[in-house]
């Protein structure tokens, strides 16, 4: 489940680079609606990711860290890291953290490139 979740997030924000990458090349503004729905889907998938990993690990989810992972997931997702894995461990999950971290933008870029191509 947590792996479907990873690749879902990682289709949507080539989808989100795809969309974005076309309004860019054919010069039309993004709809003013577009930010919420992509970010509020993005926040979604990344609070069901914390979730599932979290009943794995069991690690109790804070109230306030759980807000964090909502409203500030690139801050409040290494700190659950973190907190959430064992001293030895920590530094290697971190790592595996920025490691996705890169591939999300580059699944931006390549859903912006896409876009362009095909705006």
């Amino acid at each position: 489940m947590k792996r479907k979740l990873e690749i879902s997030l990682l289709v949507w924000f080539v989808l989100l680079g795809a969309v974005s990458g076309s309004f860019v090349a054919r010069h039309v503004p993004e709809p003013s609606w577009w930010p919420l729905i992509s970010g509020l889907i993005a926040s979604i998938v990344i609070f069901c990711w914390y979730r599932v990993d979290s009943i794995q690990k069991g690690f109790k989810r804070t109230f306030w860290l759980s807000v964090g992972v909502i409203a500030i997931a690139p801050l409040a997702i290494p700190l659950y890291v973190v907190q959430s894995n064992e001293r030895g461990v920590r530094l290697r999950a971190v790592g595996r953290v920025l490691g996705y971290f890169c591939l999300v933008l580059i699944a931006c870029v390549i859903g912006g490139v896409i876009g362009a191509l095909i705006g």
